[in-house]
This record gives structure tokens, sequence and C-alpha cells, in this order.
């Protein structure tokens, strides 16, 4: 699982926005009987049919336990993750198509009727962009058109509008959660791209989409041609720009001022227009000086400063097209049918069921969270993860002090970023109050058609509520966690500077979790998740902040040299299983991850005691046998030049061979690939 870091996502562009969530047919196909993610799933059985056992654990771990897993599941071209997120995914749509229970909470059943209303857009052959455009002239521009008034304000689009709506332009000025103080929000600024280049920002695809739906009802005489190469013009100046920025300086989330945003800017957007866009939209006592701080990326005011360089040429009707066109490709499903069909012909209901789920996502993500909890019954599977993860905590803070590498200050510095680290698993702690969980999401409307219209008051009413928020309130506690945390995939990860590690409801469900087996697999599968999400944290591009933002590093320089070698050993570990360096270099976070997050797991395992195996496995074999069982995937050894992961079979070999009670588990022979005295260690385990 990842450390989440949004603009990475946002301007790699590749499988971000509705595409990455279409879910793969096949992983819903496989089920045609039974698609629930809890009821149609028996451990032992599905383990026993992927093992091979005519391969030893000591020659190839990943094929001893996943050896015959396609046999079992021959239909799939894609692996476990994308199997369970297929069964969650066809389990909610028929929880969400249900009418709301009148028991349920206020905000879950105005989330459910939310995701109806926007399903409505699909059934009823709607097309309400009206709405959006709507929006669009409030800020003084048609769309789409080859040309501006003399009014348009060109910062006031790019920051103004998200600011109100938290629409991306692509730049998103939003209120987050001051990290400096519980007692505030602040300004944080960002980038989100909706979608790729060879869907959403495919001259074909603009083309096509524009003059097939309502967008085509500009009053101008309109080349759709030439509209969609000026859109997909900036879409490459603006990677360009990303890709030059990022070879220069690393990519680091931190605090900085308007006044050093505008110093980026330069004349393009001086002091004075920063502070006059953003304070046209705040209320007249929540106004803000150049001190300001905003939470953003390094080098994000220079991007801005680029864009607006080379949107300038064409009097920024490009950067109008262009930040329509990135709007309009986000919120497609509850504004569009013929969009929809256009973007995904022969998808489109299955587009518009995972679009509108996203869309609800963005204004009630913990509603939604809560709803696929209550509905799946995940009681008693959450307060397992939680007991589990106490325990992974607990192990690995009392380790710190035993390791030789780490010295006394270092190790208890450990330590307390560990008690720090802010653990959501389901729900955030504060929420679990239906109350507050109601009180949270006051700001949702009763959603009647036009969706849009009801979406974007939701957005706007959310804006508003942490505007007033923007000066500290000795009155007012803010959770950093009380943002949104999608909830509903399969999926865990690490949210650096923020120190928020995130747990959804949907991945604690076999093979990650299951309370019909001994509780060894929950320590060996979603263990080894927290203990991969605990190590992000030390990550060193992580580490370097203060939790409050500050620059700062809690290692000393001879514990940092000892941490760096280790990660070398990793990074070379990789190298010669991949024969592919700069692979190496780019998943080396994960690597890392996987393999000191499986110590992690195991520190946690040792606490339990009296416990049996399964399969005529020891504990100790089940315990590695069931973190290595949810990577089980067809071409296990494919791994992709530039992905940050490796390759699924190494997300069970590596970790294993760096494991030395692994090699006594299975008894492999000294010397062997999987009991090697080079082995990279991170905790004495």
């Amino acid at each position: 699982m990842p450390a989440l870091n949004p603009i990475v996502v946002a301007l790699l562009a590749i499988g971000y926005g509705i595409v990455k969530f279409v879910v793969d047919q096949a992983a819903i196909s496989a089920y045609p009987w039974c698609d629930h993610p809890t009821h149609c799933y028996d451990y032992v059985e599905e383990l026993s049919e992927s093992l091979d056992p005519d391969v030893h654990p000591c020659d190839n771990f990943y094929e001893h336990v996943c050896g015959n897993w396609e046999r079992r599941h021959p239909l799939m071209d894609s692996g476990q993750f994308e199997l369970l997120t297929g069964r969650v995914q066809a389990f909610f749509f028929d929880v969400l198509d249900d009418p709301p229970d009148p028991s349920l909470p206020a905000s879950v059943k105005r989330s459910i009727l939310g995701y109806q209303s926007c399903l409505q857009v699909y059934e009823d052959r709607r097309d309400d962009m009206k709405v959006l455009f709507d929006v669009f002239k409030k800020f003084n521009f048609e769309w789409p058109s080859l040309s501006l008034p003399p009014n348009f304000d060109a910062l006031d689009f790019l920051l103004g509008l998200p600011l109100d709506y938290g629409l991306a332009t692509p730049f998103v000025l939003t209120p987050k959660p001051y990290l400096k103080t519980d007692r505030r929000y602040g300004l944080a600024l960002t980038i989100t791209l909706s979608g790729d280049s060879d869907t959403t920002f495919s001259i074909d695809s603009i083309r096509r989409c524009i003059s097939a739906s309502a967008l085509s009802t500009s009053t101008q005489a309109v080349s759709w041609t030439s509209v969609a190469e000026r859109i997909t013009g900036v879409f490459r100046d603006l990677a360009s720009s990303f890709v030059q920025l990022l070879t220069i300086r690393r990519l680091t989330q931190a605090y900085s001022t308007v006044f050093a945003l505008a110093n980026d800017t330069g004349d393009y957007a001086t002091l004075e227009d920063w502070l006059r866009v953003i304070n046209k939209h705040l209320p007249r006592d929540r106004q803000i000086d150049k001190d300001e701080a905003v939470l953003t990326f390094v080098s994000i005011g220079t991007l801005l400063r680029e864009v607006l360089h080379f949107t300038k040429r064409s009097g920024h009707v490009d950067l109008a097209l262009f930040g329509g066109w990135n709007i309009i490709s986000h919120v497609y499903a509850g504004a569009s049918y013929p969009l929809l069909e256009c973007l995904y012909p022969g998808l489109a209901y299955l587009a518009s069921a995972l679009g509108c789920e996203e869309l609800t996502n963005e204004v009630a993500s913990y509603a939604l969270g809560w709803l696929l909890s209550e509905r799946l019954q995940l009681s008693h599977t959450i307060a397992a993860t939680n007991r589990t993860w106490q325990a992974v905590r607990t192990a690995t803070q009392e380790n710190f002090g035993k390791l030789s590498w780490l010295d006394a200050s270092t190790a208890a510095a450990a330590v307390k970023h560990t008690s720090e680290l802010i653990s959501v698993i389901a729900q955030p702690e504060h929420l679990n109050s239906l109350p507050e969980l109601d009180n949270f999401y006051d700001y949702l409307p009763e959603f009647t058609p036009p969706f849009l219209q009801s979406w974007l008051m939701a957005t706007q009413r959310r804006s508003d509520k942490y505007k007033r928020l923007l000066r500290e309130d000795a009155n007012v506690t803010v959770h950093r966690e009380d943002i949104t945390l999608p909830m509903t995939t399969p999926n865990a990860y690490y949210m650096p500077l923020y120190h928020i590690m995130a747990i959804p409801p949907a991945i604690m469900l076999s093979p990650f979790m299951s309370d019909k087996v001994s509780p060894v697999v929950n320590y060996g599968a979603m263990g080894k998740i927290l203990g991969h999400e605990l190590t992000h944290s030390f990550d060193p591009s992580f580490s370097n902040l203060t939790r409050t933002g500050e620059a700062a590093t809690w290692y000393t320089s001879k514990s940092m040299a000892n941490f760096l070698k280790r990660l070398q050993c990793v990074r070379m570990q990789l190298d010669k299983a991949t024969g592919n360096i700069l692979h190496a270099v780019l998943a080396l976070s994960e690597t890392f991850a996987d393999t000191a997050g499986q110590e992690k797991a195991y520190l946690a395992f040792k606490t339990l005691s009296n416990q049996q195996g399964i399969l005529g496995y020891s504990p100790e074999q089940l315990f590695f046998i069931a973190g290595c069982f949810p990577f089980c995937a067809p071409n296990p050894y494919h791994f992709q030049l530039e992905s940050l992961y490796p390759a699924r079979a190494l997300r069970c070999n590596l970790p294993a061979s760096n494991e030395k009670h692994f090699a006594q588990a299975f008894k492999c022979r000294p010397g062997t690939w999987f009991n090697t005295a080079s082995r990279c260690e991170f905790h004495d385990t």
C-alpha cells in the first residue's frame, strides 16, 4: 500500500479518475452465484486450493503459496486485491441501490440519496451541464469558447473557483485542518488532473464528446478539433513542466506562505493579486495577509507561474478550455449521460455507478464507510484489527530500544513518532458517535435532481463551513483526519506530514482478515499491512518534517547512516532480483515497507500464545503463508519499469528471504536464497 501522495497520483495521470475505479468484470463474473465479500469466502478452502505442495517453500515461497491460484480463478486477469475490490463494489452497489432505512443516521441517508440521485443521470438520460456552466459564468467565462471577456481573471479562475466549490482547475485551493494546532483550519494548495492521456485527455475523445453532448451549446462557431488540440496542448505543457521541476527539486509537502507563493509566480500573479483573489472568497472577518501559511508542495508556485505563462499567449483562452474540461471530466457521472456514453462506450452504466460513488465519497467518505461496515457487520473484525494494530505498535516500540544500529536518542524518538501516528481504522475515533458523524456532515443537502446542483451545494457549504474556521478558536477542536479519505475501496495508506495511517473497512475482509480461522492469519496478513504502513512513516523521504510541518529530523547522523545502509541492502537485493537498477530505486520505498513491515508483524505475532495452525502448517509457518497469500495473481513476476511496486511474487519472496524465522520455520538449508547470511534486517526479531 502506498504512502498517499496526491500530486504524484495526479500528474502521472495514469489511472487517475474513474478509470482506476472501473471494476475488472472478471472479478465479478468469477463469482456469478455469490458476490458477498464475507459469505462467499472460505479462507481454508481458498488457501488449500491455491497451495502447490510440489514446490518447497525454501525453493520458491510464492509458488508454494500461490502456485495453483490461477487454476482456482481461471477468469481472473488480475489478483487477490482486484478480486476483493470487485466483490466489495458489487456488494456495495446493491446496498446503495436500496431505499435508505429510516433508522439510519441522517448523514448516511443523505449519502445514499445522493448516490441514487447521481445514478439518475444515467437512468433518466439526463444532461445537466448547464448547472456547471452557470458556475463558470460567475467567473466570467463560457465553455467552450475561443475568446474571453475583458473581465476574465485567470488567477480568480484558478484559485477562487476551487476555494468556493473544491473543483480542480487543475489547482485546488481549499481549507484543510491546520497541522500546527488543533484549533483551526488553514489553506492548502495542490493540483489534480481528472483523467489520463488515453481517455479524457485524448484529442479524439474530447472532440467526439463535446460534439455529442450539451457541451456543444456555445453561441460561438467553434471547431471541436481545435478545442481538443488546445486542451491537450495545455495537458502536455503542464506534464512537461512538472517533470522538469521534479528533476530539480524533491516533491515535498510543507508549509509555505502567500508571500512566498507570490514570489514564485512573479509578475504573472503578484502578491496583490493573490491577496485580492483569496480575500474576495473569504468572509470579511476572515481576511488573510501575506504571512498566511499555505500547506502545499514545493515548486507548486513555480508550476502555477508556468501555467499562466504558456497560456498567456492565447489570452488565457487555453487555460479556461483546459480547466473547464478538467472539471467536466471529473463530474461527468453526475452531470451528463451523453458524456458517460461517449467516454466509456459499452461501460456507461458501470462508469456511472463508480463515478457516482466517487462523487458521493468526496462529500461524505466516512458516512459511506460507516454504511459499508454496518452492512457487512464488521464490528468484530474492526475490533480484531484494532487489537492487531495495538500489538504491532507496542511490539515495534519495545523493539526500538533493542536495535544495535539505533542509538538511545533515536530509539526514544522512534517510540514517540510511533505513538503520535493517528490510526484511522474503519472510521476516525471521534466520528464513531453517530451524532458526531451527522454533525460533521451537516453541510449535506437533501439531494434532489439535478444531482450536480445538490452536489455543488454540498461542496460550497462545506467550504463556507471551513472558511469560518480559518482563525484559531479555543472552543473548537479540529482533527487532522477531518479530510476526505476513501473508505470503500480495499486499500491502506499512510499520509506523510499528516502522519495518518488509514485502514478502510473494505480491506478488513478475507484474505486479510477472517474471524473463522486462527488469529495467526490476521497477524500474518493484516499485521503485515499495518506494519507496512507504519514503516512508511520511517521512510527518509517522509521523516524530515515534524507532524506540524517544521523541517527537522529525529535521527542522529550515526543512526541515519546505519539506516541508509540497510535501505541500500534492500535496493541491491531488488536490483539483483529484477536486473533493473532504475526499478530497484523506484520500488525501494514499497519493498522496504514490505520487508520491515513483515518484521513488525512478526514481533506482534510472537506475543500470541497457544495458537493453532491449519492444513498441517505450524502457527509460525501459517503466519508467513498468510502474509503472502493476498499477493496471489496472474503474471506474478511481471513488473512495470517505472512502477513504484515490485512484482507480486517478490512481495512474498523478498520479505521472507530477509526473515531468519522463515528459514527456521520451513527448515531452509543454509546458504540458499531463503537462508542467506546477507539478509536486509531492520528489527531484531
